[in-house]
């Protein structure tokens, strides 16, 4: 069981908001995003050092084609309303009563799966590393402020993997609590993590590429306070998946 802890109240919300969808729909897609590293920071009991209230999900379309509308609707049935689309006529986020979830899909699965909408009748947001972040996911029970239900998510070596795909997204003004979140999750590394499924060799060239961008100038050390401690555990990290490869 981890117990989440010290929650805003927009963020209780958001994660009341996905054990209301996990009830209804336990399967099928995971978490991703902030309160993914949030729920990985509780898990071995350190605070989050990036606070924020949304909460992502990305749906395995490949493996269930109409998850979308699923998903959708659990969020309808819960009380949810879709936001309008954005300008490329993508609508992912979903608010309730200040909670809010944001729908996502993986990136390179072809146009029709692309094309499928969900119960607003729009499209959502493609987002690169998506399907190994699913592919990498299981369940796990959590408690927040008394309330216990699951919600799956991809373990700690998934988890950084899936946060340097998001770094990568060079059209994202704000990009760089990504770099924040991959520090976070590399100073949870222990040896436990040793044996989780090596990385693919993108997944490993996504990871390397932000080593490569926070050994720049010091750039680690000036984004987080542990920030070179975390890079060089990350260094270490990409060392040791480099030799499974």
């Amino acid at each position: 069981m981890i117990e989440l802890w010290a929650l805003s109240v927009g963020q209780e919300k958001s994660w009341n908001g996905l054990l209301d969808v996990s009830e209804r729909l336990p399967g099928g897609w995971t978490l991703v995003g902030g309160q993914m590293v949030q729920l990985h920071c509780f898990e071995r009991g350190q605070f989050p050092s990036r606070p924020t209230d949304d909460a992502d999900a990305v749906l395995d379309v490949r493996a269930e084609p109409q998850m979308l509308w699923k998903f959708t609707a659990a969020l309808r049935d819960v009380g949810f309303e879709a936001e309008p689309p954005n300008a490329n006529g993508y609508q992912h986020r979903w608010v309730r009563e200040g909670a809010v979830v944001d729908v996502l899909i993986p990136r390179h699965l072809g146009e029709r799966a692309t094309r499928r909408r969900g119960v607003s009748g729009a499209t959502t947001l493609p987002t690169p590393g998506a399907q190994a972040a699913l592919d990498r996911s299981s369940q796990v029970a959590v408690s927040v402020n008394g309330r216990v239900g699951t919600v799956n998510r991809p373990d700690l070596t998934g988890a950084i993997a899936a946060k340097s795909a998001a770094w990568g997204v060079v059209l994202d003004q704000n990009r760089g609590r990504h770099l924040i979140d991959v520090l976070t999750l590399a100073l949870l590394l222990d040896a436990r993590d040793n044996s989780a499924s090596p990385l693919s060799s993108r997944e490993l060239q996504r990871v390397a590429a932000v080593v490569g961008e926070l050994s720049a100038a010091g750039r680690a050390a000036a984004l987080f306070d542990e920030g070179e401690r975390a890079l060089q555990m990350l260094v270490g990290f990409v060392r040791r998946q480099r030799r499974t490869q």
